[in-house]
């Protein structure tokens, strides 16, 4: 079916745009609607068509969100609407990712040296944020229904490499050997792995993602739109999950003060993780490691905090030129953290409550975007990038 390019029926359009937001590129989003919908229509044809519905549906979200804002103050905050049903736990989650967009700039006379054009691309990146909204079942209980630490975190090597997946810094020189190193037992530990499901984990019902390259100011009122929509604030239960990032929590306090403010337990973990090995041999680093993060995931960080305070008085204050894996700055470092987010960490009770108190959501949200606006060399305009972002949101 060859397309003239002027009109599309919906369900041709649908297709068109879906390929489009969908497909690592539009050139592969061609191919695709070619080989699987027997459409025959151009890259760059794809590409308007993704622009406009983008647009529309940015215009669509500021019209929802200015029009959220004109409401009086007591029905904007309302705690419910009672026409409507509210979730029994609602989640809010927040984390900010990157994207290179191109500026347009005046032509060049001369090419530019291999050094200027690699500070120039480095340059090119901007951030982005997005946000996943969640509706979950969770029981309360009466006492902790997951008191011991997954044994996931106790694996070094596999906690090791996910610490450093998140750009993390640890100590050089960790070697870890691992379970997955044996022929025997790592096909049944990735199968013990996979099965097992923590006891009182709540259970997710819908969810429903934000992207957008608005600051932290406008982004807020954003979120807090949708989340009104969807009646969050008559949640039984609710939560805000973020990383230790300031904008995260500013956001927290501005727009979603009625709910649980939870710091992710993972972010917690690579920080305790690293402290834990700094400067230390790494079988004295292990056995600190497995006491101070069975105690965070048990809510005591209060437990913990007077002996890395000591830890850091012992190691003395990192000079100005050191490294970031230096020992005394990792120590640092992570006593700052702990303690600027301790009352984010009572997992114990979170857990009691059936509250989730890990970003894997907003991650994998994050994750899923990456792999259509991030690759090599792929660049976007100011209005492209977020019109990508919403309908990769949608």
């Amino acid at each position: 079916m060859k397309l003239d390019g002027t009109s599309y029926s919906p369900l041709a359009l649908r297709k068109i745009v879906r390929a489009g937001v969908r497909s690592e590129s539009y050139q592969a989003a061609a191919g695709d609607l070619a080989e699987l919908c027997d459409m025959s229509i151009g890259p760059k044809a794809v590409e308007r068509q993704v622009h406009r519905i983008g647009r529309e549906r940015i215009e669509e979200r500021d019209a929802a969100v200015a029009a959220h804002r004109s409401l009086p103050l007591i029905a904007r905050d309302a705690a419910a609407d009672p026409s409507r049903p509210c979730p029994a736990v609602a989640m809010v989650s927040v984390d900010g990712g990157r994207i290179q967009v191109r500026r347009r700039s005046p032509t060049a006379t001369t090419e530019p040296t291999p050094e200027a054009a690699t500070a120039r691309r480095s340059t090119l990146w901007r951030e982005s944020k997005t946000a996943v909204l969640e509706t979950y079942l969770g029981e309360a209980h009466e006492s902790d229904p997951d008191p011991d630490v997954p044994s996931c975190f106790l694996d070094l090597k596999r906690t090791a490499e996910m610490i450093r997946g998140m750009s993390h810094p640890l100590p050089a020189g960790l070697d870890f050997p691992g379970e997955d190193d044996d022929p025997v037992a790592a096909p049944r530990a990735r199968r013990s792995r996979s099965r097992k499901r923590r006891p009182g984990r709540p259970k997710r019902l819908v969810r429903s993602v934000l992207a957008s390259r608005a600051g932290s100011e406008d982004f807020g009122p954003i979120m807090h739109q949708a989340a009104w929509e969807r009646n969050f604030f008559g949640g039984g239960k609710r939560a805000f999950l973020g990383d230790g990032a300031a904008t995260n929590w500013t956001i927290h306090r501005r727009h979603f003060s009625t709910f649980t403010p939870i710091l992710d337990f993972v972010h917690a973990l690579s920080y305790i993780f690293a402290a834990a090995f700094a400067g230390r041999p790494q079988a004295e680093g292990e056995a600190v490691y497995r006491r101070w993060i069975q105690a965070a995931w048990a809510g005591a960080i209060a437990t913990i905090l007077p002996e890395m305070e000591a830890r850091s008085a012992e190691l003395g204050v990192a000079p100005k030129d050191s490294g970031e894996t230096d020992p005394r700055m990792l120590v640092a470092e992570s006593l700052g953290y702990l303690r600027n987010n301790a009352d984010r960490m009572r997992y114990d009770a979170f857990r009691r409550e059936g509250l989730p108190i890990m970003t894997s959501a907003v991650e994998s949200a994050i994750k899923m975007i990456n792999r259509r606006v991030k690759g090599s060399e792929k660049f976007w305009s100011d209005p492209g990038s977020e019109e990508i972002l919403q309908l990769k949101g949608d």
